[in-house]
């Protein structure tokens, strides 16, 4: 029989969720936007484009741009993350005068 007691979920810090939010909502984002943007151009197609020596696998062209989607998401959710944590509170102006 085990003794110890459960304590509850650990909280994580605000800069933890920050964090996997920003990482997570990236993540959809990404999904959602290299369905859409390859619904609309073949990846194979693409690698033709910058050289034409290039050949590139589709399932290469897809992972590429998924990952390039996620970085992408993930800069512009951690700069508005950044943003908002950092902007003055909405009574800043109250409270200096």
């Amino acid at each position: 029989m085990i003794d110890e007691e459960y304590r509850g979920a650990q909280q994580w810090s605000r800069d933890k969720q920050a964090i996997f939010t920003v990482a997570w909502i990236s993540f959809l984002v990404a999904a959602v936007g290299t369905m859409v943007f390859f619904a609309l151009f073949d990846p194979v197609d693409l690698g033709g484009i910058f050289d034409e020596d290039l050949t590139i696998g589709a399932n290469a062209g897809y992972a590429a741009g998924f990952f390039f989607f996620w970085v992408l998401c993930a800069l512009c959710s951690g700069v508005t993350a950044y943003l908002v944590r950092t902007a003055p509170g909405r009574d800043a102006k109250h409270r200096d005068q």
